[in-house]
């Protein structure tokens, strides 16, 4: 019986990093499409990592053992995050009171080491692209805790298993925060994996980039960690948003799944959107973006003490 319900715990698990290319491949796949262009196939990221997982890793002569750890350690931290996600009423792996804290600060974990991996080249874009993902983390970080802190200070609990599943569509002023949520949410989601306004995945001009510029010197099976965890760190904001909807409130578990993969389809479109009708913001009115992000989490807040008297 332990057994099982351990693998039950994987299934979420499996899902996110099985899945996980395909939502960019989607997304990509959406974007050329308005845009006029055929583009690529949607399976395109799968081969883009078997691709990378088989060419040879190349040093910079000035590189130490950190640039050998920071793939690796990045890679694993957003891995165990993973394992922290529902979806469903399957809880998963790792799920206790309080989680919500170690989720945000694997996430943490994973771009510290990431920008030390950066910074240990030497080289002066990325180091540049490195200071530009700290400095905004700073503001990205309040958005992430007034939004799933405010629904837990709202709903009592402090594991994001039970916080997702105390939320309730027919009750009216759950609707209300599951809107202003899922706005901060989204606007967490584009600035911490790199896509527009904040970043454009696409380009390849240094001086304009922040994740990609951090990645310039690894090859090989590094650059294969640190695309497929950017492909995981995507799905993983991807299913945090989607779960705000709780979809499988619904009696029948296959419907609560379908209408969960019909809201990722629908994100991925908005994503695509985005990213196609609106232009990167210069680099001195991001802060100013988060910081409107994480009023609206506060707002979360404010609503539920009005409510509550």
């Amino acid at each position: 019986m332990d057994i099982l319900l351990s693998f039950q715990g994987l299934l979420p698990f499996f899902f996110i990093i099985g899945v996980s290319p395909l939502l960019v491949g989607l997304i990509n796949k959406q974007k050329a499409l308005l845009t006029g262009r055929i583009g690529a196939p949607v399976w395109q990221p799968y081969y883009e990592l078997l691709r990378l997982s088989r060419k040879e890793t190349i040093y910079a002569t000035t590189a130490s053992f950190v640039s050998r750890l920071a793939p690796v350690v990045s890679f694993s931290a957003i891995l165990i995050s993973s394992l922290m996600l529902p979806i469903g009423y399957v809880r998963p792996l790792l799920s206790f009171n309080g989680d919500i804290i170690v989720f945000a600060y694997l996430l943490g974990l994973a771009r510290f080491f990431q920008i030390l991996g950066a910074m240990d080249i030497g080289s002066s874009f990325e180091g540049m692209g490195a200071a530009r993902e700290a400095t905004f983390a700073v503001f990205a970080e309040p958005i992430y805790f007034f939004t799933l802190g405010s629904l837990a200070f709202i709903t009592g609990y402090t594991s994001i298993y039970d916080i997702y599943h105390s939320i309730h569509l027919d009750n009216p002023t759950s609707i209300v925060f599951i809107i202003v949520s899922s706005i901060s949410a989204f606007f967490l989601m584009v600035t911490e994996c790199s896509r527009m306004p904040v970043d454009d995945p696409t380009t390849h001009l240094e001086l304009t980039m922040i994740h990609e510029v951090m990645i310039l010197d690894n090859s090989g099976i590094d650059l294969f960690l640190y695309q497929y965890s950017s492909y995981i760190k995507l799905m993983v904001y991807a299913v945090y948003e989607a779960s705000f909807f709780n979809p499988f409130s619904m009696q029948n578990h296959w419907i609560g799944f379908s209408v969960f993969l019909i809201v990722l389809v629908l994100l991925s479109s908005v994503v695509a959107w985005v990213e196609t009708m609106i232009a990167r913001f210069k680099m001195k009115v991001i802060p100013q973006y988060l910081l409107f992000a994480t009023a609206i989490g506060i707002l979360n807040l404010l609503i539920y003490t009005f409510v509550r008297h």
